[in-house]
C-alpha cells in the first residue's frame, strides 16, 4: 500500500493514476468531503498534515509513503508532522516532492522551506528519496496565457532568466518509478523539462501556438504584486511568489535554474514533455 499525501495536486493527482495503472494499492490522503474523482479502487482516508494523529490513521497499514504538501506558511512543520509519524510507522520508503535548487539559506520562501524540509527528512533516519522538479510547463496555460493583453503582451517579473520547466506528469513519472522500484533509496532527483525558456522564448513558442504575436515584457515585482494581490492571493504568498521569481533573476540565463537534467528519460524510459507538446493538447482558442 502506498499514502498518497497531496493526491488533488497537480503531481500528486497524475502520480495516483500511474500508481493505479501500475497495479500498485493506492490511498489517498482528503480533506473531509473530498474523497470523489479518484480513479477506481484508490482507498481515501480524511486527515490533514496539521493534524498528526489523523496522518497516524491514515498510515496505519501503508509500506511506502509520497509526501506533497501545497503551498503554506506552515510547510516545514506539516512536513515535518508526516515525517514523524512515518518515522514511527517504520515506513519502508518515504519520497518527498521538493523544488529544483532547494537550499535552507535561500532567501526565497518557497526554495528554503524546502531546503529546510528536505533536511530535516534526510535526518530522520528512516529510507527517503528527494524528488526536486523545477518551475511547472502547466504555469504556462494556466497562468502567462490568461494574463496576455489585448495588444499580445505577456508580463512576467522572470528578467533574462532561463527556466528548465517541466510537465507535471513528467514528475509524477518520476516519483512512481522511485517509489515502485527497489534501489532509490537516499537519493535525491532533479526534475526538469527538456530546455530552459526564458519568457522570451516563451513568447515565441506562444506566438506560434496561437498564430499571432506574443511579445514578453519584463515586469517590475511591484507591478506584478499588485496584479497578484488583485486576484485575492494571501499576502504570504504573493510575497513567496515574487522572490521566488527573484531567484530565477539570480539565476540568470545559465543559473542553477536552466539546468537540464536526463532525469524524465533515464528513469521512465520516455523522454521529458516540451511547452510546444503541452499546448498542443489544449483546445483551440
Amino acid at each position: 500500500m502506498i499514502l498518497v499525501i497531496g493526491g488533488r495536486s497537480k503531481i500528486g493527482s497524475a502520480l495516483i493514476a500511474e500508481l493505479r495503472e501500475r497495479g500498485e494499492a493506492v490511498r489517498a490522503l482528503v480533506r473531509s468531503g473530498d474523497a470523489t474523482g479518484f480513479p477506481d479502487g484508490v482507498q481515501t482516508i480524511t486527515g490533514d498534515l496539521a493534524d498528526p494523529d489523523s496522518l497516524r490513521s491514515a498510515i496505519e497499514g501503508a509500506e511506502r509513503m509520497f509526501l506533497l504538501c501545497g503551498p503554506t506558511e506552515q510547510e516545514v512543520q506539516f512536513n515535518r508532522n508526516a515525517i514523524d509519524v512515518a518515522k514511527a510507522a517504520g515506513i519502508s520508503l518515504l519520497v518527498r516532492s521538493s523544488i529544483l535548487g532547494s537550499d535552507p539559506d535561500s532567501p526565497a520562501t518557497f526554495v528554503r522551506d524546502h531546503g529546510i524540509c528536505d533536511g530535516y527528512l534526510a535526518r530522520a533516519g528512516i529510507p527517503y528519496s528527494i524528488v526536486r522538479p523545477n518551475l511547472f510547463l502547466q504555469n504556462v496555460p494556466e497562468t502567462a496565457i490568461p494574463s496576455i493583453d489585448a495588444d499580445g503582451n505577456l508580463y512576467a517579473n522572470a528578467g533574462d532568466a532561463r527556466i528548465s520547466m517541466v510537465d507535471t506528469r513528467d514528475v509524477a513519472a518520476v516519483a512512481a518509478t522511485v517509489l515502485t522500484a527497489p534501489g532509490h533509496e537516499g537519493t535525491a532527483y532533479d526534475v526538469t523539462g527538456p530546455q530552459a525558456l526564458s519568457y522570451r522564448d516563451v513568447a515565441a513558442t506562444l506566438s506560434a501556438s496561437q498564430g499571432r504575436r506574443i511579445s514578453y515584457l519584463d515586469a517590475p515585482d511591484d507591478a506584478v504584486r499588485g496584479g497578484l494581490q488583485a486576484f485575492g492571493l494571501p499576502a504570504w504568498l504573493v510575497g513567496a511568489l515574487i522572490d521566488l521569481f527573484q531567484e530565477y533573476r539570480r539565476s540568470g540565463p545559465d543559473g542553477y535554474a536552466a539546468q537540464v537534467t536526463d532525469t524524465v528519460q533515464r528513469l521512465t524510459g520516455r523522454p521529458a514533455r516540451t511547452l510546444e507538446q503541452l499546448l498542443a493538447e489544449r483546445p483551440p482558442g
